[in-house]
């Protein structure tokens, strides 16, 4: 007859700790630390035909609205057909020089890195994209930064500028704050002064334009641009201006403005139906630097 087991009380708790162990240990591997890399391309078909997003590869139909990596972990941007660039509303991460950040325009066929070395959510936007506003915004995307040991995230300051792509010398893109410019030709920030409907009707662009002290006297432009496969470009055309306004000897208030497209413009139009255009509204001073505000327009026909 085999002894009886005695348990003491400095026994048992040596028991309970050893199987509080093993639980933990078997519980770590459903804890995975984030990727350190991952890899962002343009689909040209975006959940439906012609309508363009960033998305996981392979051929994704799903817009890639948000990517989790770890911290010093790197991002692969490919872009081989549709025009865009990367606007990065908040502090940038360090990208090689063939990826085409904002104030570089948009182009195609590029292919290059961003490191991501700090933990935080870094916010984009890419105004070429598809936006017909709501759920079908396909222009705005974050990668998320998990520590490296923690797994926990510490959100980056990033501008409230709703949607706009803002540079000038004075303030930074995706700077911190209100969006407004010492001496600015802007009255308030971008999205405050510069106002324009998404998605617009017809074959003009209208918008308006709140111009401050500072912008009296100077001069706006407003460019429109499309992609060269909309307009049926062969190879990979970059943007194509499809209409133009200048104005000068501003006046202190709102300017609103209207920008026909021209004739390849029109034909694009009424051919698709639809036609997905960058805005860049460009507010010159007499003294001082110029402000570009960019923005997304979809014109339906």
């Amino acid at each position: 007859m085999r002894p009886r087991t005695v348990f003491r009380p400095r026994m048992l708790v040596l028991v309970a700790l050893a199987a509080l162990i093993g639980a933990a240990v078997a519980v770590l591997p459903a804890l995975a630390a984030a990727p350190s890399e991952a890899k962002l391309e343009v689909n040209e078909n975006c959940v439906e035909p012609d309508w363009p997003c960033w998305t996981s590869p392979g051929g994704s139909p799903k817009p890639a609205f948000q990517t989790t990596i770890a911290a010093g972990g790197v991002v692969t941007f490919v872009d081989e057909k549709t025009a865009a660039n990367i606007a990065w509303t908040g502090t940038p991460p360090t990208c090689e020089p063939s990826v085409p950040v904002s104030p570089t325009p948009p182009k195609t066929g590029w292919e290059g890195k961003c490191t991501f070395q700090n933990p935080g959510t870094y916010k984009f936007e890419s105004s070429t994209l598809f936006n017909e506003g709501g759920s079908l915004n396909y222009t705005e995307y974050e990668i998320v930064v998990e520590g490296a040991a923690t797994g926990t995230t510490h959100t980056t300051t990033t501008s409230p500028g709703g949607g706009d792509t803002t540079t000038s010398p004075l303030s930074p893109a995706g700077g911190s704050g209100s969006g407004a410019v010492p001496s600015s030709p802007l009255v308030g920030s971008a999205s405050e002064a510069v106002k324009l409907a998404r998605t617009q009707h017809g074959s003009s662009v209208r918008g308006s334009v709140k111009i401050s002290q500072a912008g009296v006297g100077g001069r706006l432009e407003v460019d429109l641009l499309a992609s060269g496969a909309s307009l049926a470009k062969a190879g990979r055309s970059p943007q194509v201006r499809v209409g133009r306004l200048v104005r000068s000897s501003l006046y202190a208030g709102t300017t609103s403005f209207t920008v026909s497209l021209n004739a390849k413009g029109k034909a694009a139009l009424r051919r698709h139906r639809r036609l997905a255009l960058t805005v860049k509204v460009i507010l010159t001073p007499s003294h001082g630097a110029a402000v570009t505000v960019t923005r997304g327009v979809l014109m339906r026909g």
